[in-house]
């Protein structure tokens, strides 16, 4: 099965993990490395192309994982434990639809750095959303759709959590839980789709013009 040769790439990108052996980065190399093995099991590559995308994605999605849902301070001996910074969490959360947006812009002093926020979560899950239907790991738009949600869902409920781990016991992380960013990434998820769209529209085009010509 040489398409597990994939796996040794979140290995590459973890060596340091590896060699200095932080069970921390094991752990949640671990984590990378039993969720890239599920979805490999339903992928088939059956050309350069497609292991040129399969490696493009094993990288996006190391990357996705550290970004977002990477596991930090959880294997650390926890501060004392102190339920009144609970109530710091409520700065870092936001139910507001577009308000997080509006800040950003607003009062972000670099427009460069507010749009790089932006637009950095529009792109979260294009990689994504494209490659649930290049690999065929959905049969359908609306599928790639609800997934995508689901995915976003599932990283912001996780941070959340995080979150409320970090306000009890280690007051100094935190993460941000925005429902603007569920939004965006929704919104990136659809643009992932519609590349997709756009790729096979121009795929079967090429094949038929092979096929007349060849």
């Amino acid at each position: 099965m040489k398409k597990y040769l994939l796996l040794l790439i979140p290995i590459f990108y973890y060596k340091n993990s590896i060699l200095y052996f932080s069970l921390e980065d094991v752990l949640n190399l671990m984590m990378i490395v039993i969720c890239l093995a599920l979805l490999l099991k339903r992928t088939t590559l059956q050309h350069v192309f497609h292991w040129g995308i399969a490696i493009c994605f094993v990288f996006y999605f190391c990357v996705l994982y550290e970004k977002t849902i990477y596991f930090r301070g959880f294997l650390n001996v926890p501060h004392q434990y102190d339920p009144n910074r609970l109530h710091s969490l409520f700065n870092t959360f936001n139910g507001i639809p577009l308000r997080g947006i509006i800040q950003e812009i607003t009062i972000n002093p670099s427009l460069v750095s507010a749009l790089y926020q932006i637009f950095g979560n529009v792109f979260l899950l294009m990689p994504f959303a494209f490659s649930m239907l290049y690999f065929k790991w959905v049969k359908s738009y609306r599928r790639a759709i609800g997934y995508s949600m689901i995915c976003t869902l599932t990283i912001e409920s996780i941070q959340f959590l995080q979150n409320v781990y970090y306000c009890l016991f280690f007051p100094g992380l935190r993460r941000s839980v925005d429902i603007d960013d569920m939004i965006l990434n929704t919104i990136g998820a659809i643009i992932g789709i519609s590349c997709y769209f756009l790729w096979s529209k121009f795929e079967n085009r090429f094949r038929d013009r092979r096929m007349i010509f060849g």
